[in-house]
């Protein structure tokens, strides 16, 4: 008689059941740490924005002048972000977030002795310089942890960090200005500077003694619940649509129009992160402390949108409308934003809309390319995208400045923020209409039949 496959389902069921918590188990250990390292980077990186409420008379900036200084960090971040990425992958995500998180924190409180604008310049180009690897490094780090299907939430989680910096920043940094303004002969925006790229220094050495670069180097795991990991991952249908060579990742069009869609994307991300405070102020707020208070309530809003919309994605597994749809109500808030330059509260409610439609639509792009690319090829391919993006950086925060100089406020620049941001949601319903885009390769994959 032929014997039940009874060993079989077996040694199977108890895998699958263990994904579920293992996954929780895995989100609770490294999430929580990487979160609180990305809102130290996004503070440390945008704070510029409420010191230019002091900093500009201090060092004589126009406007124009300090958008370029806001965005020259993205130029040498954009240079710096597949080699750092590349480097990742033979070093390990432990040792590359450590070098990054110490190093930004020593360039951000340096930026207290700066007394030109040259000196502005390349203080931030430097930080663009220590933080390149950290971002990409991440979104790869969760490629070696979670399955696409897991991601969206993971990443969203993740990216909420960057508007509860808002938060942070927005009260941290208005009472630092204010408070110890003056105090040892030092301005409100030095003392700031110094003292919020501390906290980076200290965690820096718990990411160092805390992560693991991968599921097979986790002691903290049973070998059962590596394997259900490790099954996942294998299991994934993403994993071989995403097998390429980094050569023909390089080749790939579809990569790059990803990269010009997330510049489109972040475009206004950046805009509100380092004008934010500027954009209150003409509202007809004039305190600092104020504009720190009031800065939190859009960053509130954008927590709740990008954990809710990348957790839907996860459910119902879709991206294209859950990103399209936040990115267009985003674009709505940013049109409205100049219409109402003195009625604050009016204008919070449209900074609101535009804070949480521009974020909310962050977490689910990046489930794309997770879903094409792994290995060094996912590496590369997430790091080049996020260099195609990060441009934006240097061109939201400086174009809006120049735009503001020459117009004398800031209609016409967000007019055209809006645009890019409609603009992005429409290719991405061409790309990927429906549930998912064919894989980057499949063009290649039908000519070779």
């Amino acid at each position: 008689m032929t014997p039940a496959p009874a060993q079989h389902v077996s040694a199977a069921e108890p895998r699958t059941f263990l994904q579920d918590e293992v996954f929780a188990r895995v989100t609770r250990r490294f999430v929580p740490l990487l979160f609180i390292c990305y809102v130290l980077n996004y503070v440390d990186r945008t704070n510029i924005g409420f010191a230019q409420l002091q900093m500009k008379g201090d060092l004589g900036l126009s406007d124009a002048a300090y958008g370029l200084g806001a965005g020259v960090f993205f130029i040498t971040y954009s240079l710096l972000a597949v080699p750092c990425n590349l480097l990742m992958t033979r070093i390990g995500a432990r040792k590359t977030i450590f070098a990054s998180l110490f190093l930004w924190g020593i360039t951000s409180s340096c930026t207290m002795f700066v007394h030109t604008a040259m000196q502005f310049y390349a203080i931030r180009g430097l930080l663009g310089v220590v933080e390149s690897g950290f971002f990409p490094g991440v979104i790869y780090y969760f490629t070696e942890w979670f399955p696409s299907h897991r991601r969206g939430n993971v990443i969203g989680i993740f990216q909420s960090a960057t508007v509860v910096a808002g938060v942070v920043s927005g009260v941290a940094s208005g009472a630092l200005i204010t408070y110890l303004n003056g105090y040892w002969h030092l301005r409100g925006w030095q003392w700031m500077f110094f003292l919020e790229g501390l906290p980076s220094l200290l965690v820096a050495f718990v990411v160092l003694f805390y992560l693991d670069d991968r599921p097979s180097q986790a002691n903290w795991l049973s070998e059962d619940e590596k394997a259900a990991i490790l099954d996942a991952l294998e299991s994934d249908p993403a994993k071989a649509a995403g097998r390429q060579s980094l050569g023909r990742m390089l080749l790939n069009g579809r990569v790059y129009l990803l990269g010009v869609i997330f510049f489109l994307a972040v475009v206004g991300t950046y805009v509100l992160a380092f004008w934010q405070p500027s954009l209150i102020r003409n509202m007809g707020v004039s305190s600092i402390m104020k504009i720190g208070i009031y800065s939190t309530i859009p960053s509130i809003a954008a927590v709740i949108a990008k954990v809710w919309i990348g957790r839907h994605s996860d459910k119902v597994r879709e991206f294209s409308w859950h990103f399209a749809a936040p990115a267009f109500a985003g674009a709505l808030g940013m049109l409205l934003i100049p219409l109402v330059p003195h009625n604050p509260i009016v204008g919070i409610a449209f900074l609101t809309l535009a804070t949480a439609g521009v974020h909310g639509c962050i977490p689910t792009f990046w489930t794309i390319p997770g879903l094409y690319l792994s290995g060094t090829a996912a590496a590369a391919g997430i790091a080049l995208i996020s260099t195609i993006g990060n441009v934006a950086g240097f061109v939201g925060p400086s174009s809006l400045g120049y735009i503001k100089n020459a117009t004398g406020g800031f209609a016409v620049g967000m007019f055209l923020m809006s645009g890019m941001l409609v603009l992005g949601a429409v290719l991405v319903l061409a790309m990927a209409p429906g549930r998912g885009p064919a894989p980057l390769d499949a063009d290649a994959n039908r000519r070779s039949r």
